[in-house]
């Protein structure tokens, strides 16, 4: 279980109450980490793309009227938080973030039942971070193979 706060308290309250708000914070967060990855600057990179990721799971849970572009942002912020783990060399954490998106993606897919089109998307993102978390343990297994002497 993912426990990583990159949100504060106070902040998430003010977030959950002010949909706006948490739009356009979502959107800040997610470029501004997107600009300190361009540079390659990992661990700068986290708290941006964390804020962003924990964001998008906030508007996901507000956003009734484009139920389909909330469960993209998350899926695809979730993505980018596991790549910049990964990067920044923390492999759980990476996998962590794309299981626990899979997992919160679950109900939405349930909830949605009698909405066919919104229902293949959740299920579309849901298969794109289980496909993201598949790459990231080869990776890993490739990376941390034993190494046999001759």
């Amino acid at each position: 279980m993912m426990t990583h706060r990159f949100l504060c308290a106070n902040h998430r309250l003010w977030l959950q109450s002010n949909p706006v708000a948490a739009n356009a914070h979502f959107a800040d967060t997610q470029d501004t980490g997107q600009w300190y990855r361009e540079q390659g600057l990992w661990q700068q990179a986290l708290p941006y793309v964390g804020c962003a990721h924990q964001t998008a799971e906030i508007v996901l849970t507000l956003e009734a009227r484009d139920k389909a572009s909330s469960v993209i942002n998350f899926t695809s912020s979730a993505i980018l938080l596991a790549d910049t783990w990964h990067k920044a060399g923390e492999y759980t954490n990476s996998r962590d973030v794309l299981r626990n998106a899979q997992q919160r993606l679950v109900p939405e897919h349930t909830l949605c039942y009698q909405q066919p089109v919104l229902q293949a998307c959740i299920r579309d993102c849901i298969k794109a971070l289980a496909t993201g978390e598949r790459f990231e343990q080869d990776l890993y297994l490739t990376n941390n193979e034993p190494r046999l002497s001759h």
